[in-house]
Order: structure tokens, then sequence, then C-alpha cells
């Protein structure tokens, strides 16, 4: 995945600190190729997203969150969304949704995708693993590709078609926000030193593209008809401005005098 694409969505999370389990060791060891102790890993969970409305006017719905627990168990954990091999630091072996404390801003009962991830407890990671500890290292993204994205007003699917409202907008008092309503992949999740989340408000590429503006017709007038010494204007249907119709008639005309 290029860094440069911009079809994928990357939202913001957080890492937090969990009680290892042999339930666990299991799920990891099934991701190794020799099995692991407890004493050769260092473990820790992130909540990955929930279903708030968040600071780009974008949420998850229940299925959404539910695709994305599919999808990321076995991703890769890197740093700075630098999809290199070796930058490769930790591995996702469980995910899943959870209920969260409180509500949502719109008052719906707050789900929280919570994954788990694990790394080598040795001496090359042992920096990043002390400043996971410290929470010097806490703030993660995760890279995604919806597969629907609804608009709340009227309910368009904004990766099949194009509508006219925009992010954090009210229309007629009620705000607009986006939904995604379920997931097509997951990438990678990713240490950042702020959450990727684009700018509200602005076009999405991992959307519909708005239609086409009309082509301008190609101009065609009449010729001009000198009467008087004044030139007589030309209908054109192309778009062309009322100013730039009369310079260029007057441009007719100039040229028309001089060769009298």
């Amino acid at each position: 995945m290029s860094e440069t694409d911009s079809k994928f969505v990357r939202k913001g999370c957080f890492v937090k600190g969990f009680e290892l389990t042999s339930s666990d060791m299991d799920l990891i060891n099934s991701l190794a190729l020799e099995p692991l102790s407890s004493s050769q890993v260092f473990t820790f969970e992130v909540i990955a997203c929930d279903n708030d409305i968040d600071r780009d006017f974008e949420r998850f719905d229940e299925k959404a969150l539910a695709d994305m627990a599919n999808l990321m168990v076995g991703r890769t954990m890197i740093k700075d969304h630098s999809a290199r091999a070796d930058n490769q630091v930790a591995r996702i072996y469980a995910a899943g949704v959870v209920d969260g404390e409180g509500l949502t801003s719109d008052g719906l009962p707050l789900k929280q995708l919570v994954v788990r991830c694990y790394m080598l407890d040795n001496e090359a990671n042992r920096p990043l693993i002390d400043e996971i500890k410290a929470g010097i290292k806490r703030e993660v993204s995760v890279s995604f590709m919806p597969g629907s994205v609804v608009c709340s007003i009227c309910g368009t699917d904004r990766r099949e078609r194009w509508c006219d409202h925009f992010w954090g907008q009210s229309y007629d008092g009620e705000l607009c926000f986006f939904t995604f309503s379920s997931i097509e992949d997951a990438y990678e999740l990713s240490f950042v030193a702020i959450p990727a989340q684009r700018n509200a408000g602005t076009r999405k590429d991992y959307l519909a593209d708005p239609p086409d503006e009309p082509e301008e017709k190609d101009c065609d007038p009449d010729p001009i008809v000198i009467e008087d010494g004044e030139p007589e204007a030309a209908e054109c249907d192309a778009g062309e401005t009322e100013l730039e119709m009369k310079i260029r008639m007057a441009d007719a005309y100039m040229e028309l005098t001089t060769k009298e």
C-alpha cells in the first residue's frame, strides 16, 4: 500500500495495558511459527475505533465495527504508516467489539473495537516497550477501506454516487455526518505522533467523485455585422461572459475599421 494512496482511511486510537492470560498465549502461538512463552512477549490493547461521531464527522456503525474485528486479526503493526518490512514492531492477535462507558454524542450506547497486540520482549524492542509503558508511545492510527459511506441527511452511499451534503454542515438544523456501514479491508495499525485524520469538510478520495461539470460548447457565432460604425452583438451559448463578448466584438470592429 503506497504512502500516496488516498483511497483508504486512517482513524486515531489509543493504547492501554491489560493482564496476559493463557488464552492470549494460545492466540499468539497460533500466529507464531515456533511456540512462545509469556516471558518472551510484551502485549498491549488498542481501542482502535468506536461508533461515536468523530472530529471528521464520520462514524462506524456496529456492523462496520464487527467487520473491522474480523479483518484486523493477524494484521501487522508498524510506525508512522511506513509500510516497510523492517518497520514492523508488533502483530494483532485478537479483536472484538465491546461496550464502552456512556453514550455517543448523539445518544447511542457506546461501542468500541478493541484489538490486542504482541511484540517480542527483547533488547531490540526495549526502548519502544519502555515508551509504551511510560505512556509516551500511546497514539495509534488504523488504516482501512470502507465498503459503504452513508450520508446522514439523504441516506446516499457516497461510495456509489455523489450527494451534495458536506461533513459538519447543518441542513434544516440536522448535522451532516457519514457512517461507515461496512468495511472491505483493514491494512495495518501504526504508532503515530498524531492520529491521522483528515480535516472535516474536505473531499474524501475514497468516495465517489462529484458529477462532471457540463462541457463548454464550441462557440460558432454568426459573422459580426458592422452598421453605422457599431458592431452588432452576436449570439453565443457557450457560457461567454458579457464582458468577454464585448471585447471580442470590439477587437473584430477595430480589425475591420483598420482595413478600410
